[in-house]
């Protein structure tokens, strides 16, 4: 019998106003990767499949790994180790292997817990096949990058590379249905789904996870993503294309490759985006990169303004944007027919009640700009790996010290000391969302 190869993404707990879960690419591009011809290779999202059904679906098989991949938040480690109580007691021999963004910061924490074998430092597309292979022949896996395990119940890591890649692979769809992905986007498509075409980001903002990845950058080759634009268009009949790169428009002559392939199939589409792309391209009151992509279908751009203060930008969070370009920015991107969707932060480490203050006085000058924009306010909550992390635990937050401790971690609230439920209660009201082409208070 085929050896088979689970990889499971566990349930994550959306906030009440997004109950919306898209195609798993973490899981999808590891198993992308997998020879098919060797391994049995099984996809399971428990945001569609229930938990019951996908134990069911591997009741007679002879499993040779489980993959589960975790991010900080979200409730996804506590299912992700209650998904590994039932592997380990239903299928003992199988290996259960641990990847992901929480993975990529704390893997040697990751691994102190019993029900983990091996940890995933990094991208996984080449080191997960390399590790499959070794576990199935018995071969040490000390040349593999990334891969942490336990020997005589300590933690190892002879390869202190980071797994990573040249490429991103070419997504196997075949792998999912992509169907029960198709969502209703307001602001995109009745019939959007979502994609993956980069990963990784150059800025280094100093509460976001990618800087965990080195501030690196890869990309998928531009020749696959037209043909999964084709895909989309032809066979899933989908409307509008939602990109999740951490900034979409890092590489321009791929972006302009996929841009050309979008209008070619008459695709909404939606993005994000750094500041910066949009100032480096401003001359005047025009601006080439915005007078592009509004030409070939794009509805909404998603951006990180973070704050109004130019202190925080800049001296805490390594922005590297000013706050009074913001307006500039939005009134082009208003000018060019693109919905902004703009994101903000407080309660940074050392942040003062001024500095907050002038966060909500530019979401207000953004809303008088009289265009259709998004704003959504969040609380800072301190992500491992991440530069302001430690200076988060010297002002006296906690943070959790083992994997079951990190499963009641909730991005969604106050965590730290200088932070409270008041404020939670306070950014809701700076928060506006697109409803069927009506503004709406969330």
């Amino acid at each position: 019998m085929m050896k088979t190869i689970a990889l499971i993404y566990p349930k994550i707990f959306f906030e009440d106003n997004y109950p919306c879960s898209w195609i798993p690419f973490s899981i999808l591009s590891i198993g992308s990767s997998l020879p098919k011809d060797k391994y049995d290779v099984c996809l399971f999202d428990e945001n569609c499949t229930e938990r019951e059904t996908i134990f069911e679906r591997l009741s007679n098989k002879d499993i040779l790994m489980a993959g589960i991949s975790i991010m900080t938040g979200g409730g996804q480690i506590g299912n992700a180790l209650e998904i590994s109580e039932i592997m380990r007691c239903e299928h003992p021999e199988a290996k259960i292997v641990f990847g992901g963004p929480h993975v990529n910061v704390l893997p040697e924490q990751t691994l102190e817990n019993a029900l983990v074998d091996y940890a995933v430092c990094g991208m996984g597309q080449e080191s997960i096949p390399a590790l499959a292979e070794c576990i199935e022949s018995g071969k040490p896996v000390d040349d593999i990058p990334g891969i942490y395990y336990k020997k005589d119940r300590t933690v190892v890591c002879p390869s202190k590379e980071r797994a990573c890649v040249s490429t991103l692979t070419p997504y196997d769809f075949s792998l999912i249905d992509p169907k029960m992905y198709i969502k209703f986007d307001s602001t995109i498509s009745d019939k959007t789904l979502n994609y993956i075409a980069s990963q990784g980001c150059p800025y280094g903002c100093g509460f976001c996870y990618e800087c965990s990845y080195g501030r690196k950058y890869y990309n998928m080759r531009s020749e696959f993503v037209k043909r999964d634009i084709a895909l989309y268009a032809e066979e899933l009949g989908v409307g509008g294309i939602k990109f999740y790169d951490a900034d979409f428009f890092v590489n321009s002559a791929v972006c302009g490759e996929i841009i050309s392939a979008l209008s070619e199939y008459d695709l909404r589409w939606a993005a994000s985006i750094h500041p910066n792309d949009v100032l480096r391209n401003q001359t005047g009151a025009s601006n080439a990169l915005l007078n592009s992509i509004s030409k070939s279908n794009c509805t909404r751009l998603l951006m990180g303004m973070e704050s109004g203060s130019n202190r925080i930008l800049n001296e805490v969070i390594n922005k590297k944007t000013k706050a009074e370009d913001y307006l500039l920015i939005a009134k082009s991107i208003a000018e060019y027919g693109i919905i902004g969707s703009y994101t903000f932060m407080v309660g940074f480490p050392g942040e003062t009640d001024d500095e907050i203050d002038r966060t909500f006085e530019l979401i207000q000058q953004l809303h008088e700009l009289d265009a259709m924009i998004e704003t959504k306010v969040h609380i800072y909550l301190p992500y491992p790996g991440t530069p302001l992390f430690k200076q988060s635990v010297a002002l006296g937050y906690k943070s959790p010290e083992c994997l079951e401790d990190w499963s009641k971690y909730n991005y969604y609230k106050s965590i730290t000391p200088w932070t409270d439920v008041q404020m939670e209660k306070k950014i809701l009201k700076y928060t506006y969302m697109i409803d069927k082409n009506k503004r709406r208070d969330v």
